[in-house]
């Protein structure tokens, strides 16, 4: 004979697995397959600096130089994007979620530069929130990791208000560590930061579109102009 169900405990038991499925995908529209534009985050900017070493430009300068070159790379494969900063400007985050917020049918992609207290640390990583931002998260780290020397770092969930507040997938990209003598002097390399944003372009148009889809403008020659110009970022003479 079946045992009687407490009623009061079965209420609640079903209250906590819809509280716990709130959390994961609560109040976000999974768009990783239809959207039409690209929202890209420069991190940092203005008097925010981000991860700061003698040894290269802070990380607010270089993020916004892959996150220059990638919208660059997401026009060109027809995808609308709108960048949440396009100079050294200091943007608050509740106006980076108001801008991410704004687009109907979009995805958002935050770019960083990593920092530890050990420098040994060394490595790529991509965060996300949401159920719906997994997939484009694994893409990318996968991507980014069939660049030479890449150091794996993993794909990790993390609560980041741009990517917690998020209304449509979102991912947050740390593109190695500053910190680290080897990720920093990658870092100053303006060609190795125009296959960073390479990488993620193709993971966010296979992502909308498929595989073998994307078509990279120039293969990362070395004729291609860098995306932001200054005596730390500009490209080596010929």
């Amino acid at each position: 004979m079946p045992r009687p169900i407490n009623l009061a405990l079965a209420i609640a038991l079903l209250a906590s697995v819809g509280a716990c499925t709130s959390m994961q995908t609560g109040g976000v529209k999974n768009t990783s397959k239809t959207f039409t534009t690209v929202v890209v985050d420069a991190g940092h900017g203005g008097k925010d600096s981000g991860a700061y070493r003698r040894s290269g430009p802070p990380e607010k300068i270089v993020a916004l130089d892959v996150a220059q070159r990638l919208e660059r790379k997401l026009r060109e494969s027809q995808l609308k994007t709108i960048m949440i900063r396009s100079s050294d400007v200091f943007i608050p985050l509740d106006e980076r979620v108001a801008i991410e917020n704004s687009q109907k049918n979009a995805i958002f992609v935050s770019i960083h530069f990593n920092d530890s207290r050990k420098r040994g640390i060394r490595g790529v990583e991509t965060y996300y929130h949401s159920g719906a931002s997994s997939e484009l998260a694994n893409r990318i780290q996968a991507k980014l990791m069939t660049i030479p020397h890449s150091g794996d770092r993993g794909v990790h969930t993390a609560n980041f208000r741009v990517l917690r507040m998020a209304s449509y997938p979102a991912v947050l990209v740390e593109c190695g560590f500053l910190s680290n003598r080897a990720d920093g002097k990658q870092a100053r390399d303006w060609e190795y930061r125009e296959l960073l944003a390479d990488r993620i372009a193709e993971a966010i148009v296979e992502q909308r579109y498929g595989p073998g889809v994307y078509q990279p403008s120039g293969r990362l020659a070395a004729q291609l102009q860098p995306a932001t110009t200054g005596p730390a970022l500009a490209p080596p003479a010929h």
